[in-house]
């Protein structure tokens, strides 16, 4: 019997072999339409995140006003707190819905105390009820995943909290400053670690957007990998999973992904998006399951290069197990009804058989 996009992306996760590699999409990421839904009907699954608890802060009261600059919309959100106040402002357009980080929560050295009390003031509840009205709703649909959960420390420090300057400023010329932080999220994290490991999620997703570009190999190991074995401490003995978002230039870091407790590395991007193989991210990490990005760059090309690219991504990880073609990025609206039914129907032509090698 035929799969449902649900049960083919569930195979994947709890280590069975689907009737066919599955390929799913970020449920924001496609217009709504007759070809989505045609899509839909060959298999597609939708993807979703649905965090497990809430945050409040009892005692941060929050301003928010927003004004247009050239055209575009920004939002400043001012945080006052007992000991000072900071604020941040998101530029808005980034299609989807989606916006960017223009100005940072820390930009002075007495920034870090006001964040630090925001930290230390924050207050997590578990929601179990709004995570299975999650589940509910999509159904056969796709999945839910536990998230998107906050990132790990050093990653939340570098892409949330300060630009990349500052960060690389502070973490020299400010080091009680810097690590204290670090350190103050890590123990929140912990009490967030224990609330995962307790909701109805199967599959816990970090957000944490690694790229060797940014982070290096010395910091990966240093403060990256550690939490996710932290993490998964917590999630494996429940027969939950880890997924992190690692969706950058991976070939410096495969080694220590291999060796980390990651369950699933989740937006990968192969060449020629990233600059790993796919043939060797599988050689690599021939324990994980791999959640691809189809490369960006793939999308724009003729349908038939796009179905025997697809094609090749299949004899690279045949037989295919622990495998899952994924979209997690926008696709230009001219091509993306074109590029993604070209993708559906060579993997439904491929079905549960790997194909030969050339």
């Amino acid at each position: 019997m035929e799969m449902t996009p649900r049960q083919r992306v569930e195979a994947v996760l709890n280590g069975r072999r689907p009737d066919r590699v599955p390929l799913t999409c970020y449920s924001g990421l496609l217009p709504r339409g007759e070809t989505e839904q045609a899509l839909r009907n060959e298999g597609l699954a939708l993807v979703s995140d649905c965090q497990v608890f809430t945050t409040t802060r009892p005692h941060v009261q929050v301003q928010s006003l927003q004004y247009y600059e050239d055209g575009v919309l920004y939002i400043r959100d001012t945080f006052r707190t007992p000991v000072g106040e900071v604020s941040q402002t998101h530029r808005t357009g980034g299609g989807y819905g989606t916006s960017r980080l223009s100005e940072y929560l820390i930009k002075r050295p007495q920034d870090y105390k006001v964040v630090e009390f925001m930290l230390r003031d924050e207050v997590y509840t578990p929601a179990c009820e709004q995570f299975l009205t999650a589940v509910a709703n999509m159904g056969e649909a796709g999945v839910v995943l536990g998230g998107w959960f906050p990132r790990t420390p050093m990653m939340h420090m570098m892409w949330e909290l300060m630009s990349h300057e500052q960060f690389a400023i502070d973490m020299h010329e400010r080091p009680d400053e810097f690590f204290g932080l670090y350190e103050t999220i890590a123990q929140r994290r912990r009490e967030q670690y224990e609330i995962a490991a307790d909701s109805p999620a199967l599959v816990l997703h970090v957000g944490d957007n690694i790229t060797s570009d940014m982070i290096g190999l010395e910091r990966f190991e240093q403060y990256c990998v550690p939490c996710y074995d932290e993490f998964a401490a917590y999630l494996h003995p429940r027969g939950k999973l880890l997924a992190v978002h690692m969706d950058g230039r991976m070939k410096l870091l495969a080694g220590a992904v291999a060796a980390s407790q990651v369950d699933i590395v989740e937006a990968f991007a192969a060449v020629p998006d990233g600059d790993l193989e796919l043939a060797d991210a599988r050689a690599a990490w021939p324990d994980k399951i791999i959640w691809t990005n189809y490369p960006s760059p793939v999308h724009l090309w003729p349908p038939d290069e796009i179905v025997e690219y697809t094609r090749q991504m299949l004899r690279d990880v045949a037989p295919g197990d622990g495998f899952i073609v994924g979209i997690t990025e926008n696709i230009p609206n001219a091509v993306w009804q074109t590029s993604v039914s070209a993708i559906s129907h060579a993997l439904a032509e491929a079905g549960a058989l790997p194909l030969p090698v050339e």
